[in-house]
């Protein structure tokens, strides 16, 4: 008798723990899915908030004062860093609130925190350049740092060469593909 009770009592432990196995391996699997999803609202929640930060930008940049530097850039048409020189000390403060603007998206995009199409779809980048290239000679020559408006620079090379793939996707793809002969 005592064989036999204790044969089920083994039996009847070996079914709890079995049972016990099964829901481990379902509470595995919930938590892996909660993970998951944990991490997709963490993606969307870091898109929001990069949405919202170049919002924020934007918003910026379409104050009454950046709109005033803008058009001072625009307007003062400067070919040479001494063209810069000559502008009034208010006309030049627009031409670093501009430059300070771009530069800034440019690190934005380099940190990978905004992608550099969001930025060419929301802002006149290569206008920007071409208006504060010779700001930006002319201050890095004056001062000696090449790094000075860097970030710009590269935003908008980087820019133009999207813009020349979408442009021209089959010379680009055709001379991605071909062999040195």
């Amino acid at each position: 008798m005592a064989i036999i009770l204790g044969s089920l009592f083994v039996v009847v432990q070996i079914r709890q723990t079995n049972r016990m196995i099964r829901v481990a391996g379902q509470q595995a699997e919930a938590a892996a899915v909660q993970a998951r999803l944990t991490t997709e609202q963490l993606k969307q929640d870091h898109e929001l908030a990069n949405m919202d930060l170049i919002m924020r930008l934007y918003e910026f940049a379409n104050t009454a004062e950046v709109q005033a530097a803008w058009l001072t850039v625009l307007n003062s048409n400067i070919s040479t860093y001494e063209d810069f020189e000559n502008l009034s000390k208010p006309d030049q403060v627009a031409f670093f609130q501009i430059g300070a603007l771009f530069e800034s998206l440019g690190v934005l995009v380099e940190r990978g925190i905004v992608k550099v199409n969001i930025i060419d779809d929301m802002f006149l980048t290569r206008l920007a350049w071409k208006s504060m290239k010779p700001f930006v000679s002319g201050i890095r020559e004056r001062y000696g740092e090449e790094e000075n408006y860097a970030a710009f620079q590269r935003l908008h090379e980087q820019i133009v060469q999207v813009n020349e793939h979408l442009t021209h996707p089959i010379t680009h793809l055709s001379l991605s593909n071909s062999q040195p002969t």
